[in-house]
């Protein structure tokens, strides 16, 4: 369903991803843990097209996805969620 390969994402000239590989199957769930500043929400931000990798390929349904915009993408299934800091409510 989702196939990464071979992702590297670099804000400016500091790399953030590097050759990231992963397939995930219909049905499959994953988690993506690591260290603040291991690139997990650039990871996540990259597959949903906020940011596009300069290399690599992003594979959804067998379709590539890597050129498409974040609508399109989500058109097809794929989204972010993002979560909200902490708030009051009165």
């Amino acid at each position: 369903m989702l196939s990464i390969e071979n992702l590297d994402f670099y804000y400016r000239q500091i790399q953030a991803l590097h050759d990231v590989s992963l397939n995930i199957g219909d049905r499959e769930a994953i988690a993506v843990l690591g260290a603040n500043g291991a690139g997990k929400s650039t990871l996540i931000k990259t597959i949903v097209g906020w940011q596009a990798p300069r290399r690599g390929s992003i594979r959804f349904d067998g379709q590539d996805v890597v050129h498409l915009t974040p609508w399109e993408r989500a058109s097809l299934g794929m989204a972010l969620v993002p979560e909200e800091g902490a708030s009051s409510v009165s």
